[in-house]
């Protein structure tokens, strides 16, 4: 067995798993801080995670997404939870693109780091499943290790400016959606836990989220002209 802590979202997390990759996968989120919850990844969780997703990965891989899955159960106490979505940071604000998989969420903030990084100071916060910190004043967007593919993602926390839900236009277009919007976008790509006391504390964050960061609709083509567009508008902002 393995053991160690790690700080997700400013929170310490102890975790007891199997194999020693898993620890390798959040070297950069390795901390000495005394565990606030502790997890324990069993062969029951990986197991479940193979009926869930079905596809030929090693007990390994299943490991790291039954150990995000154990964390998430915890965390939305600390009303932290996970949305599954792009998440880019410009200038100390961060912009969170969510849609069905394979829309294109990961290209399209490619296409700002490409168009803004010579004016503006830019970095991934997470290219696919980042933590959402909610205040009472803010949303902030965590880093994590399980960050997609490319593995893009910075340990830190910044606020979240807007969140945007993407799809592919034959023209780049984009336009503010109210609450009640934003808030079935961010049900529809949000880890529910499975508990359900925990998934009602989930749906508050939900609530509060939408209250207090502004939600867009982005079509759009793979281009540079739709990063440039959707950044102009969504900087200028203001909750809809």
């Amino acid at each position: 067995m393995e053991s160690f802590i790690i700080n997700l979202a400013g929170v310490p997390v102890g975790i007891e798993c199997q194999y020693s990759s898993t620890k390798e996968y959040c070297r950069r989120y390795l901390t000495v801080c005394r565990p606030e919850y502790t997890v324990t990844v069993t062969n029951q969780d990986i197991e479940y995670e193979k009926a869930h997703l079905q596809l030929p990965h090693s007990d390994a891989y299943y490991e790291t997404l039954a150990l995000y899955r154990l964390i998430c159960e915890c965390l939305c106490e600390r009303d932290i939870f996970l949305l599954h979505g792009s998440a880019i940071a410009v200038d100390g604000e961060v912009y969170i693109f969510i849609a069905p998989s394979g829309t294109g969420k990961s290209t399209h903030t490619a296409l700002w780091r490409k168009a803004l990084s010579s004016e503006h100071d830019v970095m991934m916060v997470n290219d696919d499943k980042p933590l959402l910190k909610v205040t009472e004043e803010r949303v902030f967007a965590c880093g994590t290790p399980w960050s997609g593919v490319y593995r893009l993602e910075t340990n830190c926390q910044m606020p979240v400016k807007a969140i945007c839900m993407l799809y592919r236009d034959s023209s780049n277009h984009i336009e503010p959606l109210p609450s009640d919007k934003g808030f079935s976008c961010l049900y529809r790509h949000s880890y529910l836990p499975r508990n359900p006391g925990r998934a009602k504390e989930a749906l508050d964050l939900l609530i509060k989220t939408a209250e207090r960061v502004s939600f867009y609709s982005l079509g759009c083509k793979p281009d540079e002209d739709a990063a440039l567009t959707a950044f102009q508008v969504m900087k200028k902002g203001g909750k809809t």
